[in-house]
């Protein structure tokens, strides 16, 4: 059986009252940009849904594993398409269950009938009674409309009819861009790419920043893993960028005047600070870490406070709730897992104390930070570094 449509659904956009338009043209722009290398062809809507055309030539498992990642995309299907002609519809769907493609272990099967056409000259309970009939008398498939192995449905939309079962689960959320951008620190480790993750399945699109240490150096200096990280994550929001920040010059500094059990909190202090500064210059709404609530000593609820209150835009942390192994789960379901478990010391292992502050004073850091060269270095910094694009 050739197919001839891909069908794709969305759901939470549908909750979108009089903005529904904005986020499903959003959508549409995603989809033609994702698949602007794969072999297709039109793409359109027809009614709630999206439709993709395809052919002999185009990939399916490709294109299976790009729609996969789309935000916004709830569910989609590889579909036949026919004219609205009920007779027709019958002898297509019988075609399409006796098609050598079709898993033989299937036994039992059950019409689900759907109209965008409100017109069409049947309504759904009959369309499911009469093909079924058919498909009873000319298959040895059985009928079993509660536990069935095919869920048939024909789907009467505004131009053809299709029809489709094997529903394939996409990632859903909203329409990458939607919400706004914002930017993401990436770091070398496991949280990072996960929180990354979640925010641009809300629609957010993300600016990543990765703060580097260039005293190590050589071939293992982490640069490498950071941008597989940002290729993976640019998967699900399209083209992204990376800033990669060095961090040489700050160590230098926070090392000669901070105490070492507040060296972390200054550090991530700074770090909002650099990445605010970004984001004005991006035009992003927030910043987006992979904190997890008392996962080590800087996650405190003392010391987040410290540390977020360093910034004047607001801070997004989306595994702030969750334990390890929920965060691993998501990571290996992604495919960031495997890179991110690549040993590489990143700057923050420099400053983690024998002892660290687990209970911080905003005064006390405040007054601390105030021996420091900060500024100087963080706008000689920023006019240096420079960005990828993936």
């Amino acid at each position: 059986m050739l197919y001839t449509k891909i069908i794709i659904h969305y759901d939470e956009i549908t909750l979108k009252g009089g903005n529904r338009p904005f986020f499903e043209r959003a959508l549409l722009f995603n989809i033609k940009e994702f698949l602007e290398n794969v072999e297709h062809g039109e793409i359109y809507r027809d009614g709630g849904k999206f439709l993709v055309s395809i052919n002999k030539k185009t990939d399916l498992e490709n294109i299976k594993k790009i729609l996969k990642r789309i935000p916004g995309i709830s569910n989609f299907h590889f579909a036949v398409s026919e004219e609205k002609d009920l007779e027709k519809i019958k002898k297509k769907v019988v075609e399409f269950l006796t098609s050598s493609d079709l898993d033989e272990t299937k036994k039992t099967f059950k019409i689900e009938a759907r109209r965008a056409d409100k017109k069409f000259e049947y309504k759904s309970p009959e369309i499911n009674a009469k093909v079924g009939e058919y498909v009873l008398e000319n298959t040895k498939f059985i009928v079993d409309v509660h536990n069935p192995d095919l869920e048939i449905v024909v789907d009467i939309g505004i131009k053809e009819c299709f029809i489709y079962f094997n529903k394939i689960l996409g990632i859903g959320g909203l329409p990458t861009g939607t919400t706004g951008k914002l930017v993401s620190l990436l770091s070398g480790g496991i949280d990072s790419p996960v929180a990354s993750y979640m925010m641009a399945k809300r629609g957010a699109k993300l600016i990543f920043v990765h703060f580097k240490n260039r005293t190590i150096g050589g071939a293992n200096d982490g640069e490498e893993k950071i941008q597989n990280l940002a290729k993976i994550l640019s998967k699900f929001q399209g083209k992204s960028k990376l800033y990669i920040i060095p961090f040489e010059e700050f160590q230098k500094e926070i090392i000669a005047k901070i105490p070492a059990k507040n060296r972390m909190i200054v550090y991530k202090r700074i770090m909002f600070q650099i990445a605010e500064k970004i984001a004005r210059k991006e035009k992003a709404r927030g910043i987006v870490t992979g904190d997890s609530l008392s996962q080590v000593a800087s996650q405190t609820l003392e010391n987040i406070e410290v540390i977020y209150n360093s910034a004047n835009l607001p801070i997004f942390s989306p595994l702030i709730g969750m334990n390890k192994q929920e965060i691993i789960n998501l990571a290996v379901k992604i495919e960031t897992f495997e890179i991110s478990i690549i040993p590489y010391q990143d700057c923050c292992s420099f400053l983690i104390a024998k002892h660290p502050e687990t209970k911080a004073k905003l005064e006390e850091i405040e007054k601390q930070e105030a021996n420091l060269e900060i500024d100087t270095i963080i706008d000689k910094t920023l006019s240096e570094i420079e960005y990828k694009i993936f």
